[in-house]
C-alpha cells in the first residue's frame, strides 16, 4: 500500500510517497514557503495552488494511493467564507499581534488569565482575538481554520472546516479532558466564538476523519506537525525523547498518561495518549544566523585574501567547530526570545583572552543552541522522563548537523539516533494516512 503525505512547513512545503509495507520512501517533492513582505504571514492560495501542483506529478508518477495524509503548522489561522475559499492571509505561529495592549496587557496574557489555558502570541485563538480588537476580522469570514485543513478542504471541495484534536489544542483554549474547545469559557472572556471549526475527538472511526476525496483518493484532515514528525521519526514509543528542529524546535515525550504538567504543552496525540512538548522559538533559523554572521565577516575580507572565492557560512561554521571540542565561553543563543517571557534574548558570557576566538564562539553558540533543548527537557516532570534511554532526532536542522549532534548526545547522556525517515512530518501524516486508510 502506497499513501502521500503532505507537510505544510513554515519554509517548506514538502510531498512524500510512502511504501507503508516496507516504510520507504520512494518518491518525494519539496517547494519553499515565503512570508508575505512586512510580516509573518503567508499567502494560503499560493500554498494550495503549490501542493496541488506537486500531488500532481507525485499522483502521475507513482501509481495507486491509498490516502493522502496531512501535516500542518499549528498554531496559525486564516478566515474562509462560506464557500469555503480564503479571505484573509495565512497568520502564521510567528505572528505577533497577540502582543498588542489589551486592559494593561498583552491580548495573549490578558486570556492566559482570565481563562485559565496557557495561550502566546500566535496561537489562533490570541490571534483571532486581536484581530477582533483591531477590527480585521474579515467581515465576510465564516470560520477560522488551520492551513493544513484549508488544504484539505480545496482538494476536497468542502465548505465547512473540521480540526483533528492535534491542531484543535494548538489554537488554545482547549479542554483535553472533554476534547472540545471551551467555547463557553472563551466567551467569557470576549472571545468571538462563532468562527470555530468542529473538533474530531480521537474516539471516532477513521471514515470520520476523511475530508472527502481527491481523484477518487481518500483526503484526511491534517494533524498537527508536532505529532506528526514524531509519529514518523518514533511512533508511539514510550522510551523516547524526540528532538525536532526546524524553524524551532522542540523537545517532545509520548505517553499514554495524562500527568500534570507544570512547564511546556500537553498535546493530544493521534489515537491515543499524548505528547509531552516543550517548544521553543530558535532552532533552524539560529544557526542560519551563525552562518551568515560569519559571511558577513568574510565579505569584509579584501579580495585577495578570498581569492574570488564565496565563502558558505555553513562550512565555516563547520570548520570551526572541529577546531575546539570545548570552550568557557558560554553563548545562549536565543535570537527570537524566549516564549512566555517578554524582552528575553540571547547573552554571551565569560568573555576572556583565552577564549576570544571565533572557534571558540562557534562552539559555545552551537552547545548553547544544545543546551536550551536540554534545559526544556529538564522541565518535564520526573515520573515522565524515568527510562527513556535514547534520543530520536528529527528534522533539517538537526540532521544536516552533526557537531549540533554531538553536542546534544554530550548533554543529554544519552545515544542519539537518526530518524528511519527523512521529511518526519510528511512521513508520520503518510503513515496516519495508512494507518486509517485499513479502516
Amino acid at each position: 500500500m502506497k499513501t502521500i503525505g503532505i507537510d505544510i512547513g513554515t519554509t517548506s512545503i514538502v510531498l512524500v510517497l510512502l511504501d507503508c509495507e516496507r516504510r520507504e520512501i520512494t518518491d518525494s517533492r519539496c517547494e519553499a514557503n515565503h512570508f508575505l513582505s512586512g510580516g509573518f504571514r503567508q499567502d494560503p492560495d499560493r500554498i494550495v495552488d503549490l501542493a496541488v501542483e506537486m500531488l500532481g506529478r507525485l499522483l502521475e508518477e507513482g501509481g495507486e494511493v491509498s490516502g493522502i495524509g496531512i501535516s500542518s503548522q499549528m498554531h496559525g489561522i486564516l478566515y474562509v467564507d462560506e464557500a469555503g475559499r480564503a479571505v484573509s492571509d495565512f497568520y502564521t505561529w510567528k505572528d505577533d499581534c497577540g502582543e498588542d495592549c489589551f486592559r494593561g496587557k498583552s491580548c495573549a496574557d490578558y486570556l492566559s488569565e482570565s481563562t485559565g489555558y496557557p495561550m502566546f502570541s500566535g496561537y489562533g485563538t490570541v490571534t483571532h482575538f486581536a484581530l477582533e480588537r483591531r477590527d480585521e476580522v474579515p467581515k465576510n469570514g465564516k470560520y477560522f481554520t488551520g492551513i493544513g485543513d484549508y488544504l484539505a478542504m480545496r482538494l476536497c471541495g468542502v465548505s465547512e472546516p473540521a480540526a483533528d484534536a492535534t491542531m484543535a489544542a494548538s489554537f488554545g483554549g482547549y479542554d483535553l479532558c472533554r476534547e472540545a474547545f471551551d467555547l463557553e469559557c472563551l466567551e467569557k472572556a470576549g472571545v468571538l466564538i462563532s468562527f470555530y471549526p468542529a473538533v474530531l475527538k480521537r474516539g471516532v472511526k477513521a471514515g470520520s476523519r476523511m475530508a472527502g476525496r481527491y481523484r477518487g483518493i481518500p483526503v484526511f484532515w491534517s494533524v498537527g506537525d508536532n505529532q506528526a514528525s514524531f509519529f514518523g521519526a518514533a511512533g508511539r514509543s514510550e522510551d523516547a525523547v524526540c528532538v525536532n528542529v526546524g524553524t524551532g524546535s522542540q523537545v517532545s515525550l509520548f505517553d499514554r498518561r495524562r500527568l500534570p504538567c507544570r512547564w511546556g504543552e500537553v498535546r493530544p496525540f493521534p489515537g491515543e495518549g499524548y505528547l509531552y512538548v516543550q517548544a521553543s522559538l530558535n532552532g533552524g533559523k539560529v544557526y542560519e544566523r551563525l552562518a551568515l554572521f560569519l559571511e558577513e565577516i568574510c565579505s569584509g575580507l579584501p579580495e585577495e585574501c578570498l581569492s574570488g572565492m564565496r565563502v558558505n557560512g555553513y562550512d565555516l561554521a563547520q570548520r570551526l567547530l572541529r577546531q575546539k571540542e570545548s570552550t568557557d565561553l558560554s553563548v545562549y543563543p536565543s535570537l527570537y526570545g524566549v516564549r512566555g517571557r517578554k524582552k528575553r534574548f540571547g547573552v554571551i558570557e565569560n568573555i576572556t583572552e583565552k577564549n576570544f576566538h571565533p572557534s571558540d564562539l562557534v562552539r559555545a553558540y552551537v552547545a548553547g543552541m544544545a543546551a536550551e533543548l536540554h534545559d526544556m527537557y529538564g522541565g518535564f516532570p520526573d515520573g515522565l522522563c524515568g527510562g527513556r534511554r535514547k534520543i530520536i532526532a528529527s528534522g533539517n536542522g538537526i540532521r544536516k548537523n552533526e557537531l549540533l549532534r554531538q553536542e546534544i548526545e554530550r548533554q543529554f547522556g544519552m545515544p542519539l539516533y537518526l530518524s528511519g525517515l527523512d521529511e518526519e512530518a510528511a512521513a508520520g501524516a503518510a503513515c496516519l494516512a495508512g494507518e486509517w486508510s485499513l479502516f
